[in-house]
């Protein structure tokens, strides 16, 4: 993975949804801590969206996929380049929220 030199693709799929929707949430949450370090966050929204690319061809409950559709399409390349975006007020909240949406997805992910 280009992202992830030690892992790959496998490593990352046999973790299963719920674990790489938590690592995608870790990803987010450390741009967010980050928002000021313009390549720092760069750098987690590449992480972030190779383990997106992997989740989104995973099998998950449906109300889970259906929740975390928009937020593919939110974080694409051209969205998170346009102007205003890179700006660290709008990092710092816009990935907090991602941080929650992709922890709770991995909490849903699990739950029976």
């Amino acid at each position: 993975m280009k992202a992830h030199r030690s892992l790959s693709r496998l490593d990352v799929v046999r973790k299963g949804a719920a674990q790489i929707a938590l690592m995608v949430a870790s990803e987010f949450g450390r741009a967010a801590s980050r928002a000021i370090h313009r390549d720092n966050v760069l750098s987690c929204y590449g992480r972030a969206r190779e383990l997106m690319g992997i989740l989104e061809t995973l099998s998950m409950p449906p109300r889970v996929g259906s929740r975390l559709k928009p937020l593919f399409a939110r974080m694409s390349e051209d969205e998170i380049l346009r102007p205003g975006r890179l700006e660290p007020a709008f990092i710092e909240r816009s990935c907090r929220e991602l941080a929650e949406e992709f922890s709770r997805a991995s909490r849903d992910c699990t739950a029976r």
